[in-house]
């Protein structure tokens, strides 16, 4: 991974560059999680000398919205409305009423950029099979470039769904400012960030009745190279896959870890 100035967080870079994903490391990657299939999930809980104190519960209404959400690899074939996606993305807007942002961001540095690839999105024919940039202040869609057929697309993410989404969000980093001010602590502001979009993500595609599956395994050059970004400034972080339910949609507790040799 080249960057522009490598004086910023030079540890932190080596730390990226280290996870990233090729076909070579996806397959290494692949063989470790099929190992670790036929151990314990879960982590152990620490031991203390006491007995917990039992809380509260949550209201029933928040209880049932959080338990809406699930991970699921699987998706039906309705296309999703324009207005639908609207709602998807909501709470990545920059401006709502007097607020400037719904999300929380390290210094407001707000280091990441979000594209999406529709898939299955009743969009105008121009639209369709399009990679777009999310633009957060006006809330739109500006197209970037044309989506790859879902096999092609699959095997850049690194998964082996038969069943594309309506709806892959990226999660692409833009971390000069938050290194700059941050240094290597910088990327774990960068971190957190992603996974509060991807709980925001998460909830909305829960309350509209989607399924959705958060996506570790994609290949990161080759997500920069669909998106026709920079390797030198840019960084693939995370990737969303979601849509409207199949008829009998499956569970995947493990949020989108590599499924297969090379999964998702």
């Amino acid at each position: 991974m080249r960057m522009t100035d490598p004086s910023d967080a030079p540890l932190f870079k080596l730390f990226w560059q280290n996870g990233e994903l090729n076909p070579t490391r996806a397959a290494l990657l692949g063989r470790r999680i099929a190992a670790d299939a036929v151990r314990p999930s879960g982590t152990p809980a620490p031991r203390h000398g006491e007995a917990a104190q039992p809380l509260p519960d949550a209201p029933a209404d928040e209880a049932r919205r959080l338990a809406r959400r699930e991970s699921s690899r699987r998706f039906g074939a309705a296309p999703v409305a324009l207005e639908e996606l609207g709602r998807l993305l909501h709470p990545l807007r920059a401006h709502v009423g007097q607020q400037n942002r719904l999300l929380p961001s390290g210094g407001g540095k707000y280091p990441l950029h979000v594209y999406v690839a529709l898939r299955h999105v009743g969009m105008p024919s121009p639209w369709q099979g399009r990679i777009a940039w999310y633009d957060s202040a006006s809330h739109g869609l500006v197209p970037v470039g044309n989506c790859p057929a879902w096999p092609a697309l699959a095997d850049i993410l690194g998964v082996d769904w038969p069943e594309p989404p309506a709806a892959v969000v990226f999660m692409i980093g833009r971390p000069e400012t938050i290194l700059a001010k941050y240094g290597e602590r910088g990327g774990r502001f960068l971190l957190i960030e992603a996974g509060v979009y991807l709980g925001a993500l998460g909830q909305q595609a829960a309350d509209m009745g989607w399924s959705g599956c958060a996506i570790g395994s994609f290949h990161d050059q080759a997500v920069l190279g669909l998106l026709e970004l920079d390797a030198s400034r840019h960084l693939a972080v995370l990737a969303y896959a979601c849509g409207p339910r199949d008829a009998v949609s499956g569970l995947d507790a493990d949020l989108g870890a590599v499924a297969a040799p090379a999964g998702g």
